[in-house]
């Protein structure tokens, strides 16, 4: 392409011979310079074609063209200084790219300027950004000239010199051909940036897809997000917050772009604490919020920490997953312009995503937690649901039992701690189901723990579960008893038989209900309804300092007392049927009544074991049963009680077998010098539980052999 005639006359102006010829050599550029530009599709390259057609205008100092982006509202200005004659052409690497928003006045505006604008000296008056880096680049007056296609103007083409006189008509005129020429191409190249952006934007989303949907663990799809976000443009940092189950704590994941050794790579931190004012943003709001320009105002401590790292400006997006909140992502740009609304429409795209991810990743976690939840639970609870539990229903219509039935539909229906008290055998645990059948917690586990018979280094370890190591043999993490009874009831069976250490911490749990796993940091939560039973006298064991007085009157909020049999002897004949139809369901059997001589022995006989008692005797005569009428044939422990006394007197029943109790229970303590458990203890010689050998020793007045 040949340059245009330098040469002028004494008076500035090109000299006639020149002016000429002048018009025929435009032509031959404009032509030459279509036929180079048809196929250009990148914005520096256009510029250096376009100072290729110029750089033999007088004067010249800069080339440029502004164009503007109206789906991102920005406007993008590309800048060469001329190189000179003695230099080579300008590669497009030379050419400086701007960005900067129409509403911020740093551009000129398109639509206030004419189509053809020619600037005065800028060594005066410089009302715009742009003039002022005109001016700083050696420029004192330019032209530009509107590049327009079907009547719209889409970019500027302007041209900058470095002396003060006037720009001639000629090069305007040159500069508003050449427009013609460059529009067309000009759109071009803004279309295929507006697609390289949109193929970019659809290979991070796509890269998005894959990565959320490839794992369901939290923190894997977390990081793998961090991967496919990381590609966006301008993007300096990227915080993911995710809104725990109290929606107040969120667990925020970083990552942080890094230039090392000048290669641009993506670095990913993990889990870091969130600031107070965001985290709180991320847990309560549903609008998006972005940051001014970091460079001119920050809001919060962490914004001077983002801005060294180059971020201007940020944009947190909320996270909303079926209409709940999970969290939050801030996009940190070092862009420093307001967010655009294809810019704002992808933010949104990526935390919708990303919550629904995340969401059926934290759904997954819960689910697999309610599965570890449940096989704890079937192992605590397989006896109880494949056991039958004594009878469905309390059977009982005495003035006692009329008391307890009262007592359990008031208190079912409250939240209410209740102490059941009463001899061995009498139905404790059959009143707590009662109580638990009948509250709004009934449709979840009642789960049992017998305190007496779990040795006492191991209480702690059922009662609040342990982590993996606490001890020698917690070879994985277990659950405890508090947490299986989340939402349901736990049941404190022979709960005076803990040890003053154990009490201390379940005083805690009643008090505060929280506690922490055997070898663990993390606190627990648990709403679990307590339901204690006892056959001691606590009151008593508390002024003899066995049992915690706090512990007690938190225990003993709603006390249930329940008779012993022989305080309610007209129940008997109730109870015995309930166990012959129960029986002959289980053995296969037709018992259509009792004879009447053993319901009369039964009725009268001393029950020292309860209703327990009872039902194995009824279970003992069904077996020996062969026909259609129970006969229960008199033991003879029970014939000696209608023996007379050694005086000829007839002795009561009840008194006679106590009394045989007692001594037998002396005798046996005198065989093992007064220990009570253990293999050689009194209590496994009796076939009795040491809890229930002990309450029988202070029934009878027995103090242990020195």
């Amino acid at each position: 392409m040949n340059p245009i005639p330098e040469a002028r006359d004494g008076t500035g102006s090109t000299p006639a011979a020149l002016r000429a010829t002048f018009p025929l050599q435009l032509d031959r550029n404009l032509i030459a310079a279509a036929t180079t530009i048809g196929d250009e599709l990148d914005l520096p390259a256009l510029v250096t074609n376009l100072h290729s057609m110029v750089s033999g205008l007088p004067g010249l100092q800069v080339v440029g063209i502004a164009a503007y982006d109206e789906k991102r509202r920005m406007l993008s200005t590309y800048t060469l200084e001329s190189p000179g004659d003695s230099a080579g052409p300008p590669s497009p690497q030379a050419v400086i790219r701007r960005e900067s928003t129409r509403d911020e006045g740093d551009s000129p505006s398109f639509d206030a300027m004419p189509r053809t604008y020619v600037s005065g000296d800028l060594s005066g008056e410089r009302t715009a950004v742009f003039q002022e880096e005109l001016y700083r680049s050696g420029v004192r007056r330019y032209a530009s000239v509107a590049a327009v296609l079907r009547g719209r103007v889409i970019g500027q083409l302007f041209l900058g010199f470095h002396d003060c006189d006037a720009i001639p008509p000629e090069t305007v005129s040159f500069l508003e051909r050449i427009a013609v020429v460059v529009a067309p191409v000009l759109w071009n190249c803004i279309a295929h940036d507006w697609f390289a952006r949109g193929n970019r934007r659809r290979d991070m989303l796509i890269a998005l897809n894959a990565a959320i949907n490839g794992s369901l663990e939290v923190d894997t799809v977390i990081s793998s997000s961090f991967q496919a976000i990381g590609q966006i443009e301008h993007l300096r940092l990227c915080i993911i917050g995710l809104v725990g189950e109290d929606e107040h704590a969120p667990r925020c994941y970083e990552w942080r772009y890094a230039d090392v050794d000048g290669t641009s790579q993506a670095a990913v931190a993990g889990m870091v604490s969130c600031a107070v004012g965001l985290g709180a943003w991320m847990a309560w709001h549903r609008e998006p919020l972005e940051s001014e320009d970091l460079q001119k105002a920050v809001r919060q401590t962490l914004d001077v920490e983002w801005r060294a790292l180059g971020v201007r400006r940020y944009v947190v997006t909320p996270m909303l997953a079926r209409g709940r909140r999970v969290g939050a992502v801030l996009f940190g740009s070092s862009h420093p312009y307001a967010a655009n609304p294809v810019d704002r429409w992808m933010y949104d795209f990526i935390a919708t995503q990303l919550a629904l991810a995340t969401d059926n990743a934290m759904q997954h976690e819960r689910i697999r937690q309610l599965l570890d939840r449940a096989q704890q639970q079937n192992v605590y609870l397989r006896e109880e649901i494949q056991g039958e539990h004594s009878f469905g229903e309390i059977i009982g219509n005495s003035p006692a039992m009329r008391r307890v039935c009262d007592a359990i539909r008031r208190v079912a229906e409250t939240t209410a701690t209740v102490l059941i008290t009463g001899a061995t055998g009498v139905g404790k645990e059959l009143v707590a189901r009662a109580i638990h059948g009948r509250s709004d917690r009934a449709d979840q586990p009642m789960v049992k723990l017998n305190c007496a018979a779990i040795p006492e280094g191991m209480v702690e370890s059922e009662l609040f579960g342990h982590e993996r190591g606490a001890f020698t043999s917690a070879i994985e993490r277990r659950i405890g008893r508090f947490e299986l009874a989340r939402d349901g009831t736990l049941f404190l069976d022979e709960v005076g038989e803990l040890a003053l250490g154990i009490q201390t911490k379940l005083l805690r749990v009643l008090q505060d209900g929280e506690f922490e796993r055997v070898g663990g940091s993390e606190t627990i939560r648990s709403n679990a309804r307590i339901l204690a039973a006892t056959n001691r006298d606590l009151a008593r064991a508390v002024r003899d300092g066995a049992f915690r007085a706090d512990l007690y009157y938190r225990l003993n909020v709603f006390p249930i007392h329940i008779s012993s049999l022989e305080e309610r002897r007209e129940d008997i004949p109730a109870l015995i049927e309930a166990f012959i139809l129960q029986l002959s369901r289980r053995m296969g059997k037709r018992i259509e009544g009792v004879a009447s001589a053993s319901l009369n022995h039964l009725c009268g006989r001393d029950w020292p074991g309860n209703v327990r008692e009872l039902q194995h005797v009824i279970e003992r005569a069904m077996i020996l049963c062969d026909g259609s009428v129970l006969n229960v044939e008199i033991e003879p422990s029970a014939m000696s009680v209608a023996r007379a006394d050694a005086d000829g007197t007839l002795a009561s029943p009840a008194s006679s077998l106590q009394v045989v109790e007692a001594d037998h229970i002396r005798g046996v303590l005198e065989r093992t010098r007064g220990v009570i458990e253990g293999p050689r203890g009194a209590a496994r010689l009796l076939g009795l539980k040491p809890s229930t050998l002990r309450f029988r020793m202070r029934r009878h007045g027995i103090e242990r052999p020195v």
